[in-house]
């Protein structure tokens, strides 16, 4: 699913196995009878002037083609924020944040939707040239 997906942004299926190696990196996998979608989580601590402060990151989301337009990424967002939510109750995680490439406009647009803003609008590049966008929304005030 992750060549479907992402085949114009870079090599993927070795990027996402490395990502799931890591400790704190969660996934999810929607299935209803077959792979319709998944989620990659992780979760990380980022120095900051005086201490560090901990971030969840949506490595990846993704839906397989046929079954995009159906409402599935956006329930795969809403549990993403929802687990990273549940993980600022318990462990401080200030905010949930994700890249997305310049050329997704549907998804820049469903992330704005659910909260989410632009941090970093040049955040760098994928493997295939495109712009890559940082996004973040606070998970809890204060943090």
């Amino acid at each position: 699913m992750s060549s479907s997906v992402y085949g114009d942004l870079g090599d993927y299926s070795a990027i996402i196995p490395a990502w799931l190696k890591h400790p704190g990196v969660l996934s999810y996998v929607d299935e209803q009878g077959e792979r319709r979608g998944f989620i990659i989580l992780g979760f990380f601590e980022e120095p900051t002037d005086n201490d560090h402060r901990c971030i969840a990151d949506l490595l990846a989301i993704a839906v397989e083609p046929r079954f995009q337009r159906r409402g599935i990424g956006r329930r795969l967002l809403d549990f993403a924020i929802r687990v990273a939510a549940a993980a600022a109750e318990q462990s401080g995680v200030s905010e949930i944040r994700l890249t997305v490439p310049e050329t997704n406009a549907v998804g820049q647009r469903l992330y704005t939707s659910t909260g989410f803003e632009v941090l970093d609008p040049e955040y760098g590049a994928y493997d295939g040239g495109q712009r890559a966008i940082r996004m973040t929304k606070r998970l809890r005030a204060g943090g």
